[in-house]
C-alpha cells in the first residue's frame, strides 16, 4: 500500500466514526450499526463516560494513522507489538478459530485487501469493546464471536505506551471530582474569611460613629438653638366635623313649617321657652316680608344662649329687645336690677338688640376682644350706642364687683356699609339683626346675603317650633 492509498484510507476510516461531520450510516447488510448502537448507548451514560469514549477513540485513531504507515513500508507484521499491546492497552481482542481460518486463506489470495478489511473489523470491534468498558465499567466485554483484530503499533508509541500504567475509569473520575472538591472547598473558606472580615470592618465603623454621634449633635445643634430659637409648636384642638352652612330643610320640615303659618287660631300658642310663649300671630311675622316683632328675636336670641353651652363655641349671654331703649332714655339706674340674677362679666360675648322704631339693629360686646361693635343692615352709624353701653359697663363693674372697669384699651367700632351684608328692601332687618348675632357667636365669618332670607325666615320657624337650632 502506497502513500495515496494510505490518504485514501485514512479518510474512508475516519469518515465512518460516530462523531465524524461525514458520517454515514453502515448498511444494514453487515449486521452491524454503529450510530444506532452508540444513540442507545448514550442514554445510559454521563457526560463523562462520553468524554472518555472520546479519549480512547482519539488515542486509538492515531494507533491507526501509524500502523498504516508502517505496514505500507514493511508489508509484515510483528507477533511482538501484538504481545506487548495487549500488556498495555487495557482492551483484549478474542480471537475466533472462523475468523482465523478465513483471514489465513484471504491473506493469501489478496494481501493488500486482506489488511484493509481486518483493520475495519479491528476498529468495530475495539469501538464496542470501549463502549462497553466505559458504560458499565467492567473488565467483560462483548461476545466471543466478535472478529480478530490486529493491532501493530510503531516502536517509539510501543515504548510511550509500555511506559504508561493501565487506565481505569472508576478511579480518574475519583481523582478528578477529588480534585474539584478540595478547589471548592478552598474557595469557599476563602469566601467565608472574607464575609467574616467585612463584618468585622462593619461592626468597627459602627461602633466609631456610635462613639462620635452625641458629639457631633451637640456641636451643631448648640449654636443652632442659640441663633434660632425653637418655639413651641402647640397642637390645635380638633374641631368636630362642621354642619352645612345652609342645611336643607326636608319635606317632613317644610310641611311642619306650612302648618304653623297657615292654619288654625292665630292666638293659638306653638312654642313655649325662656319664659316667652310665641303664637302662631308671632310666627307669621317669619313669612313673607313682614317685619319681625319683639317676641320672634327674644326668642332667637335665647336660642342662641342656648347653643352657647357647647363648650366647643363661646359663652353668650344676651339682652332683651326693651334693655337699650330702657337705658338710653333713663340711664343705668332704670336698668340696674335687670342683671340681679345674671353676670354679664363672666361670659365671652354679650348681645344687645337695638330697636330703632322701626328699625331693627345689634350690638355686641366682645369680652375677649374688648371691643364694642355696631351692626346696622342699612349702613347707618351709630358710635353714639356704642359709647352708652361702654358707660354701662363701667357703672355696672363698679355696682356689681365693685372696682372699676379700666375702659383704656376697649375699641368702639360701627361696621360701614362694605363690611358687612346689607338688606336690599325695608322689611328684613329683624332678619339681618338675628342672623348677625347667629354667625358672630359661632366665630364664623359672616357670608349670608340678601338672597338667603326666604330660606331663613321658614329655616326661623323650624327651629322657634322645635326650640332647636340647625
Amino acid at each position: 500500500m502506497d502513500e495515496k492509498q494510505c490518504e485514501s484510507y485514512l479518510e474512508k476510516h475516519t469518515a465512518c466514526l460516530p462523531w465524524s461531520s461525514t458520517t454515514r450510516r453502515p448498511s444494514t447488510a453487515s449486521g452491524l450499526n454503529i450510530s444506532n448502537g452508540l444513540g442507545r448507548k448514550a442514554g445510559k451514560v454521563n457526560y463523562i463516560n462520553l468524554c472518555c469514549v472520546f479519549f480512547f477513540f482519539c488515542l486509538y485513531n492515531s494507533c491507526m494513522y501509524l500502523i498504516c504507515f508502517q505496514f505500507s513500508a514493511t508489508g509484515t507484521i510483528s507477533n511482538t507489538y501484538n504481545t506487548m499491546y495487549e500488556k498495555t492497552f487495557p482492551i483484549k481482542v478474542v480471537q475466533s478459530p472462523t475468523h482465523s481460518t478465513s483471514s489465513s486463506r484471504t491473506h493469501r489470495a489478496r494481501p493488500h485487501c486482506t489488511a484493509q478489511e481486518s483493520i475495519r473489523e479491528d476498529e468495530k470491534e475495539v469501538y464496542r469493546q470501549l463502549l462497553t468498558m466505559v458504560s458499565g465499567g467492567q473488565s467483560s466485554f462483548l461476545h466471543n464471536g466478535s472478529s480478530h483484530a490486529i493491532l501493530i503499533l510503531h516502536s517509539n508509541l510501543f515504548l510511550c505506551l509500555c511506559s504508561v500504567p493501565c487506565f481505569q475509569a472508576e478511579l480518574w473520575i475519583k481523582e478528578l471530582t477529588s480534585m474539584y472538591d478540595s478547589r471548592a472547598r478552598e474557595r469557599r473558606r476563602q469566601i467565608e474569611e472574607q464575609e467574616a472580615l467585612a463584618a468585622q470592618l462593619l461592626r468597627q465603623r459602627l461602633s466609631e460613629e456610635r462613639q462620635r454621634s452625641p458629639d457631633v449633635e451637640v456641636h451643631v445643634r448648640v449654636p443652632l438653638e442659640k441663633e434660632v430659637p425653637l418655639t413651641p409648636v402647640v397642637e390645635e384642638p380638633k374641631s368636630l366635623e362642621e354642619k352645612p352652612e345652609f342645611p336643607e330643610l326636608t319635606e317632613e320640615m317644610e310641611l311642619e313649617v306650612n302648618r304653623a303659618l297657615r292654619g288654625g287660631s292665630p292666638h293659638e300658642v306653638l312654642s313655649e321657652g325662656f319664659g316667652l310663649s310665641l303664637t302662631r300671630k308671632d310666627l307669621q311675622t317669619l313669612s313673607h316680608l313682614n317685619w319681625l316683632n319683639d317676641e320672634v328675636i327674644n326668642f332667637y336670641m335665647n336660642l342662641l344662649v342656648e347653643r352657647s353651652k357647647d363648650p366647643n363655641l363661646p359663652t353668650v349671654d344676651t339682652f332683651n329687645t326693651f334693655f337699650f331703649p330702657k337705658l338710653r332714655s333713663s340711664g343705668y339706674s332704670a336698668v340696674r336690677r335687670w342683671t340681679k340674677k345674671m353676670d354679664i362679666f363672666s361670659v365671652d360675648i354679650l348681645l344687645v338688640p337695638v330697636h330703632l322704631g322701626v328699625h331693627w339693629c345689634l350690638s355686641v360686646v366682645d369680652f375677649r376682644k374688648k371691643t364694642i361693635m355696631y351692626f346696622d343692615s342699612m349702613g347707618g352709624n351709630n358710635v353714639e350706642a356704642c359709647r352708652i353701653l361702654l358707660e354701662y359697663l363701667r357703672q355696672e363693674s363698679k355696682d356689681k364687683k365693685g372696682k372699676e372697669l379700666d375702659t383704656s384699651g376697649w375699641t368702639l367700632h360701627s361696621k360701614l356699609r362694605h363690611e358687612i351684608p346689607q338688606q336690599m328692601n325695608g322689611s328684613d332687618c329683624g332678619m339681618f339683626t338675628c342672623k348677625y348675632a347667629e354667625y358672630i357667636t359661632k366665630d364664623k365669618p359672616i357670608t349670608f346675603t340678601q338672597k338667603h332670607m326666604p330660606y331663613f325666615r321658614r329655616r326661623m320657624v323650624w327651629e322657634i317650633l322645635n326650640r332647636k337650632l340647625l
